[in-house]
């Protein structure tokens, strides 16, 4: 997926592995910063954009996501992993 290691940010396909873990590691997170008053389950990653730089890599994502109660959201997350493969969630924003 981030073969080639070009500067600067490039769409990379939702399906990927790498792309679905980092959306699974931002659902999880979200989730606990909720303290498990609010839940949210993952519908669809709607967009994908990744960044390598040296051997760190960014995801900037736009995820579908359902609240528990069905209230359906958009949330634009920016997820990073380190060369060890640890996900880190930057940053997240409601209301997309």
């Amino acid at each position: 997926m981030l073969d080639g290691h070009e500067p600067g940010w490039r769409a990379v396909p939702t399906h990927d592995p790498v792309v679905q873990a980092a959306a699974n590691h931002a659902v999880k997170a979200i989730n606990n910063m909720f303290s498990f008053l609010v839940t949210f389950e993952l519908l669809e990653i709607l967009h994908a954009k990744a960044e390598v730089i040296e051997d760190f890599a960014k995801f900037d994502l736009l995820l579908k996501l359902r609240r528990r109660g069905g209230k359906v959201e958009k949330y634009k997350v920016e997820v990073h992993k380190n060369v060890g493969g640890i996900f880190s969630l930057n940053q997240f924003l409601e209301g997309y």
